[in-house]
């Protein structure tokens, strides 16, 4: 294993054994097997997958446990662990991912995105003067009228 600096992310993620790839060959293969999926991914592959610092997804940073491990993630769940089909990401996202393809996933980050927008614009609409309230400090009128007192007082200075 490799080993942990104190923040608990990999020391040197280019520093991958043959061992290590070997074992995570092994885990995904029997993973494949177990569920009926094709595996035909080479040594180079799993190696390459493995030196990944940060998740296809998202760019956060691998650590060695936890939610942010690093795991591997069909593109397209439709197909198995095959070269092409394969990112390295963070348990965390795998997870929420499970089995939606990129349409549904695009889908899904435009209309959170239109939500997210919908509720700024509320927002902003809420801190906008409505005609019957006062006026701001700095709108209006009385604008001009602060500008002209402060002109006078630095001239006065």
């Amino acid at each position: 294993m490799r080993r942990k600096k104190r923040t608990g992310k990999i020391e040197n993620p280019a520093d991958i054994t043959d061992l290590e790839v070997a074992r995570k060959m092994l885990k995904i293969f029997q993973s494949a097997q177990d569920r009926k999926l094709e595996f035909d991914l080479s040594f180079k592959t799993v190696k390459q997958l493995l030196s990944f610092p940060t998740c296809y997804y998202t760019a956060k940073q691998f650590e060695e446990e936890g939610s942010f491990a690093r795991s591997f993630d069909r593109i397209d769940s439709d197909k198995g662990y095959v070269e092409g089909n394969v990112v390295a990401c963070t348990v965390d996202i795998n997870s929420k991912k499970s089995n939606l393809t990129f349409e549904e996933i695009e889908n899904l980050y435009h209309k959170l995105s239109q939500v997210k927008k919908e509720e700024k614009d509320e927002i902003f609409d809420s801190l906008a003067i409505s005609p019957d309230q006062p006026e701001g400090i700095f709108s209006g009128p009385d604008q001009e009228r602060i500008s002209e007192d402060r002109l006078s007082e630095e001239s006065n200075s």
